[in-house]
């Protein structure tokens, strides 16, 4: 299956240039402009507003006047994900509707560009909440956790998986945590061919990622995503995530080998059952971990809120 957008697969000899071109300074500088340029008629995009690692997120007006984020593709994550196959696990994860999930509203390719388009939530992304402030207190952790987990039950009865749960994905808005990007990281795993490792684009993200995850297991399942919470949650309580290293490669061994530390020895206040909680998503072989989200958000619920 071609990696190209659809509507260029007649035209592969005039891709390449522009590949070159999208990989250069220029296209990078002028993003914005073109971005405006292909949307005009369809979303009124007003700014950039971030960058992520499979996406540039630009904030944008649809024609209903509702504000949303729209995502574009890195052009060169193209040269190793089919943009079709990718577009339809987009379109698969569309179906989630849940208020602590961050709609998919749109997604296509349109002049060159692949994108989707997602609810635009109001607030700062709990990373941005830590890097101000490195711990949470002990209840709006167990908030947090509630958030999460609701969302996630919802996701995995549709048999839905995140693979890419961390805080940058997490916003907190005044109405709660909302988790973003739902199948993205699903998407480019399933589109993307031998390329794509070679890329250095990662599929997840190492501080947050299950061993499984890691291991490339075939059968990975929704427990990941309850290990990749437990990291999260420990982080929000400890100040730090249960595994640190500069070494991207040594975290990632960590996961796989070592056991993570229980959450009291860094935050002796943590209550006994939001600690237990936290130590069983983070164990290595999933079948011992918390059987679904909901078993863990009920195992949670005595903690005060």
């Amino acid at each position: 299956m071609s990696w190209l957008p659809a509507s260029a697969c007649e035209h592969e000899g005039s891709w390449q240039p522009l590949i070159r071109t999208f990989t250069g300074g220029l296209i990078r500088r002028d993003m914005l402009a073109l971005v405006r340029q292909a949307f005009t008629g369809r979303y009124e995009v007003e700014r950039e507003i971030g960058k992520g690692g499979n996406a540039r997120i630009f904030l944008a007006t649809d024609p209903a006047g509702r504000r949303v984020a729209l995502k574009i593709l890195h052009p060169e994550l193209l040269v190793s994900v089919a943009a079709d196959r990718f577009l339809r696990e987009i379109r698969l994860a569309s179906q989630l509707s849940h208020p602590h999930i961050a709609s998919i509203l749109d997604s296509g390719e349109h002049d060159w560009l692949v994108y989707y388009v997602m609810s635009y939530i109001d607030g700062p992304t709990l990373r941005e909440a830590l890097d101000r402030s490195p711990r949470l207190s002990i209840s709006e952790t167990a908030r947090l956790a509630s958030d999460l987990l609701d969302a996630l039950d919802h996701a995995h009865r549709h048999d839905i998986i995140h693979r890419d749960v961390k805080p940058a994905n997490v916003v907190l808005s005044a109405n709660g945590a909302v988790l973003l990007d739902f199948g993205i990281a699903r998407a480019v795993a399933a589109s993307g061919n031998d390329q794509l490792t070679r890329s250095g684009i990662a599929v997840g993200t190492s501080t947050y990622m299950s061993p499984e995850q890691i291991a490339a297991l075939p059968d990975m399942d929704h427990r990941s995503d309850l290990y990749s919470v437990g990291v999260v949650l420990f982080e929000c309580l400890a100040g730090q995530p249960p595994f640190v290293n500069r070494n991207e490669a040594v975290v990632l061994q960590l996961h796989l080998t070592q056991p993570a530390p229980d959450v009291r020895t860094l935050r002796p206040d943590t209550p006994a059952e939001l600690a237990t909680g936290i130590a069983r998503a983070l164990v290595k072989i999933p079948e011992d971990r918390w059987p679904s989200a909901t078993a863990m958000k009920d195992a949670l619920a005595g903690v005060p809120i």
